[in-house]
């Protein structure tokens, strides 16, 4: 099965970290409670950095890490639902900065925390056409602008980052993907001109149910087992969402991998910064088998299957 791999990856972070016992000085929470909830420890928020700053210092790395002629990218998509401005596209911008060619097919995708996965379905269908060619995939968020600083039900669980990658498309990657929607403006959102509202037990209901089926969709798609992928990287919103599909599958819980204790919640960036991460690690290696999941408003959902091949 053809479709896209990835080949380069890159991440960046907002300038200031904010621990929990920080966050305890001006909201009622405890480090305790934060860690027992979520499994988060600390997170980065953007003072001085922009949306589109965090967005290009991620690409920027995700192309040196590639190894590719910046005028081989023919794609580029942010994936964000907290962009600097309403327009121009953030991915204009970020294109300008890195100096790509004028016919880069340019603009952003507002996915919510299933950003990116959208982000890569969309590009694996673009790539089919320009084979030669690569696609630069980015999530960025600079969530901290849209947080309600005394709501302790979102400003815990946040943070501000970026994280890139870059697609080829191969004859044998084998990339699948499966998703959807269920509309429900109520349990999570952010109206124009106001804060991030979210039902907490909502959003962990409805991810603790769609997770596994994600996982069991694209693993029937490309006729593969659970024990057949070596990680899976799921949005990484929350420590209990992660364990509890694990179990659910029945999956080892060492395939899950997970970095969100220093990061929060950074919705569409939270997993090509994991995938960056595991890349630092040495866990990502020639043809790797990953399956992503993401959650978020919407409320949609989305899983991919996707191979690496990096340095």
């Amino acid at each position: 099965m053809a479709g896209i791999k990835i080949i380069g990856l890159g991440r960046a972070a907002g300038d200031l970290t904010v621990t929990n016992e920080t966050l305890a000085e001006t909201v009622d929470t405890s480090d305790d409670w934060i860690r027992e909830k979520s499994g988060i420890r600390s997170r980065y928020f953007a003072v001085k950095k922009t949306n589109t700053d965090m967005a290009f210092e991620a690409a920027q790395m995700a192309l040196h890490h590639a190894g590719i002629p910046k005028e081989k990218i023919a794609i580029c998509i942010v994936c964000t639902f907290t962009p600097d401005d309403h327009t121009p596209a953030t991915a204009c911008d970020v294109c300008g900065r890195l100096g790509l060619s004028q016919e880069v097919f340019a603009l952003d995708i507002n996915g919510a925390c299933a950003g990116f996965i959208y982000g890569c379905h969309l590009a694996n269908g673009l790539l089919a056409n320009q084979k030669d060619r690569y696609a630069l995939i980015i999530g960025s968020e600079k969530i901290s602008s849209f947080m309600d600083m005394e709501d302790r039900a979102t400003c815990v669980l946040f943070g501000d980052g970026a994280g890139a990658a870059v697609m080829k498309w191969h004859e044998d990657a084998g990339f699948a993907f499966y998703g959807g929607c269920e509309p429900n403006r109520q349990v999570l959102h952010c109206l124009r001109g106001s804060f991030i509202e979210m039902g907490g037990q909502e959003v962990y209901r409805f991810a603790v149910s769609k997770v596994p089926v994600c996982i069991g969709e694209v693993l029937k798609k490309i006729d593969l087992s659970k024990d057949d992928i070596d990680y899976f990287v799921c949005h990484q919103a929350n420590e209990r969402i992660i364990d509890a599909a694990a179990r659910r599958i029945g999956g080892e819980k060492k395939k899950f991998f997970k970095n969100l204790y220093h990061y929060g919640n950074t919705s569409a960036a939270s997993i090509p910064i994991a995938l960056c991460e595991m890349a630092e690690q040495g866990l990502l290696k020639n043809d790797t088998t990953l399956l992503c999941t993401g959650f978020g408003a919407g409320l949609s959902y989305g899983g991919m299957y996707i191979t690496s091949e990096v340095k």
